[in-house]
This record gives C-alpha cells, structure tokens and sequence, in this order.
C-alpha cells in the first residue's frame, strides 16, 4: 500500500531543523502521539457520552416487572 501525504511547510522546516529526514520526522510525530495518554478532547468526549447514557436512561421502566421476575424468566430456559 502507498499513502501520500502533505506536510505542511512548518512541519517540514521542524525537520531540516533537526537534521532529519521528513519521512522519518513524520514516522516520530506520530509515534509520540499515539503512545501519549489520552487528551482532555478524549476524556470530554467520554463524559459527553455517559451524559448522553443517563439522558436515554430517563423514563424507562419495566413496566410493572421486578428484576427478580425478569432473573426468574431467564432461568427458564
């Protein structure tokens, strides 16, 4: 497989600056953020989907059954 990618000018110049080549500045970048812990985007989108969870669980109910009753059905088959 080939991939073509741009590099913007300043990423570029960040890699003539040390000496490297693009490629391989590249390959680094990318190595470095995907071994980061996860970021603050990442940990807001999970508190945005737990909020979306507790928002879809109102005004669900059982309908009169207890989970007891709902145990006991499992068990029978």
């Amino acid at each position: 497989m080939e991939v073509t990618v741009n590099v913007p000018d300043e990423l570029a110049a960040e890699a003539r600056a040390r000496g490297v080549a693009v490629k391989v500045y590249v390959e680094e970048v990318l190595a470095r953020q995907a071994q980061q812990p996860e970021t603050e985007a990442h940990r807001k989108s999970v508190g945005e989907v737990i909020d979306r969870i507790l928002e879809l669980r109102k005004g669900n109910t059982l309908g009169g059954l207890k989970v007891r009753d709902l145990i006991h059905e499992g068990r029978k088959y």
